[in-house]
């Protein structure tokens, strides 16, 4: 399945970057053209530290210009003709880490908790309720953060324990994360493989959440970034 780095000039309207022509872009996949891979685009923009750092660099490169240098990037899928977006924003360097080691991801979901960050547990168990892989352990940890929250302490079910000694939240994380199969006796095995879309989503996820809850002024502090242009 093809991706898309695309640029927005109007209101729905998308149009691909080729962000190929980079010094910093490396082809890991097979297509051809405008299509890349999500490792592809993720690769590209974990080279830079930020939104500023890509932009002026493919301004500089000249793949953005003074009339896209301030528009909205996002990555898209095509379907029927139409770019769509691929849930919330792209990786930076500080994402590496996840990429690069995927128990990490799992570390930071259980400091939400431990931080009694419950707001984050719902939302998180929300909005992969519908993933088929985890659904009926999304509905357990959705009832449990409700559940905190109404009462204001950690729901003791949180520290439950499956056959494999995982908790309800690291087993819905790793759902997501990890191939795996069921055994007859209906004990769950993970292979090594990840399912490397939600691994992004969740990343992703996770990112959306404190910009949005950490950095209440950030839309009130922050420059055009037309200041910011080299």
């Amino acid at each position: 399945m093809a991706y898309y780095f695309t640029v927005s000039k109007r209101k729905g309207e998308y149009t691909p970057l080729d962000i190929t022509k980079s010094k910093y872009f490396v082809r890991l996949s097979r297509f051809k053209g405008l299509g890349l891979s999500l490792q592809e685009i993720d690769a590209f923009t974990m080279m830079f530290n930020d939104e500023i750092e890509l932009r002026n660099t493919l301004y500089e490169e000249s793949i953005l210009d003074n009339q896209t240098y301030n528009q909205p990037l996002s990555s898209r899928l095509l379907r029927n003709g139409k770019y769509h977006k691929v849930m919330h924003d792209f990786l930076y360097q500080k994402d590496i880490e996840y990429i690069g080691y995927p128990p990490n991801v799992i570390d930071r979901i259980l400091d939400k908790l431990m931080e009694q960050d419950f707001r984050f547990i719902k939302q998180f168990a929300q909005f992969y309720a519908s993933y088929h892989d985890c659904s009926s352990t999304a509905a357990e940890v959705m009832l449990y953060a409700d559940n905190s929250i109404t009462f204001g302490n950690m729901d003791k079910h949180f520290l439950d324990r499956d056959e494999n000694g995982d908790t309800p939240l690291v087993r819905m994380a790793k759902l997501l994360i990890y191939e795996y199969y069921q055994a007859q006796n209906g004990k769950t095995f993970y292979k090594s493989e990840i399912k490397y879309r939600n691994l992004h989503s969740i990343i992703a996820f996770m990112n959306n959440y404190d910009k949005k809850y950490q950095e209440p002024n950030i839309e009130n502090n922050q420059t055009n970034l037309f200041d910011q242009m080299p």
